[in-house]
């Protein structure tokens, strides 16, 4: 059976009728197999009953699929990090990345997760600006800390803050600002 017959299959399987129109329009479908050709993924359609995890699972290779890269790369992030809680004691938070070519550019490459930590600068004085408080550096170190973000540095009023790739909500410094704020306790305002 081919991609196009199974897809005709599931067109009247009541779980999974509602996927196959993510694949209309396209000629090529996306699998996913193993060295010996053993289907395991027909992304985003469905996965094979030998990439099931069970509570004897000892490895996981994540897979993320989807029409946005940058949504995919963060659920990536997010995902083998979480995952990577949950490794035996002597390799907890260990995640073995994955390099990806191109076959279309086979010189073009890339290695995922990416986990790359990122970081803004925010001044002291618009942190107490916009919360309506008075702290200092010290402080706001402190209410950082609590949210699991990193002062990196400090120049005069102005922070370095280094947040983590599971941290995807952060897109600007004003997210920093409002962790300072929790971290700080919102009722203590």
């Amino acid at each position: 059976m081919n991609a196009e017959e199974l897809f005709e299959v599931f067109k009247g399987d009541m779980k999974m009728k509602k996927f196959i129109p993510i694949l209309d329009g396209f000629d090529k479908y996306p699998v996913f197999y193993d060295k010996n050709r053993q289907v395991l993924s027909l992304p985003p359609i469905i996965n094979s009953e030998q990439t099931k995890i069970s509570f004897n699972t000892k490895n996981v290779f994540i897979e993320i699929t989807g029409t946005d890269l940058m949504k995919c790369k963060i659920c990536l992030a997010i995902l083998a990090a979480q995952f990577s809680e949950y490794c035996a004691p002597d390799n907890r938070f260990t995640i073995e990345q994955v390099k990806i070519t191109y076959e279309s550019e086979p010189e073009k490459s890339e290695i995922t997760p990416t986990l790359d930590y990122n970081s803004f600068e925010v001044e002291i004085g618009h942190v107490n600006r916009l919360l309506g408080i008075n702290i200092d550096i010290e402080k706001a170190k402190d209410c950082a800390s609590k949210m699991g973000l990193v002062m990196l540095s400090t120049d005069g009023e102005k922070m370095k803050i280094e947040f983590p790739p599971t941290r995807s909500d952060i897109l600007h410094p004003c997210d920093l600002v409002e962790d300072i704020g929790i971290g700080y306790g919102f009722n203590n305002i």
